[in-house]
């Protein structure tokens, strides 16, 4: 009688722990009504001169960047354009937009790794970023 009590129990407490797991990476963004993104406010991005990369268009969306230069190095780097088709994709830029950026600021390039998950988001975000590096060294 123990031994089915103990895992009468211990099922309990893995049906309760199963449940209340969550899988999001954190709460979903709401989209704005016309499903439009806001370009960022000015002042907001750090730089001498600011160059804005191509916009990129992926099975979810459109990515494009602008980024600060500052002496000849890359200072910031902002989302003029993000995916926003579905909750998920919002979700992956919550996720992947900010390592990025950190990743890109650190390397002063765009060759960096991609982030797990977000393959799409990743490689759309490191081409605007590329194609605004390319044509601040061609000015």
């Amino acid at each position: 009688m123990r031994k089915i009590t103990f895992f009468l129990l211990a099922t309990l407490a893995g049906l309760v722990g199963l449940f209340s797991y969550r899988t999001s990476f954190g709460e979903a963004v709401p989209r704005p009504a016309d499903g439009a993104v806001p370009a960022p406010a000015p002042g907001l991005i750090v730089g001498e001169r600011l160059v804005d990369g191509d916009a990129v268009v992926t099975d979810y969306g459109t990515v494009q960047v602008r980024v600060g230069f500052a002496g000849g190095r890359i200072a910031d780097v902002v989302i003029v354009q993000k995916h926003t088709v579905h909750e998920h994709s919002l979700v992956l830029n919550e996720f992947a937009l900010p390592r990025l950026r950190e990743q890109v600021l650190a390397a002063q390039s765009a060759d960096v790794d991609t982030v797990t998950g977000a393959t799409a988001t990743s490689r759309a975000y490191l081409d605007s970023l590329q194609s605004a590096i390319d044509r601040a060294h061609t000015r």
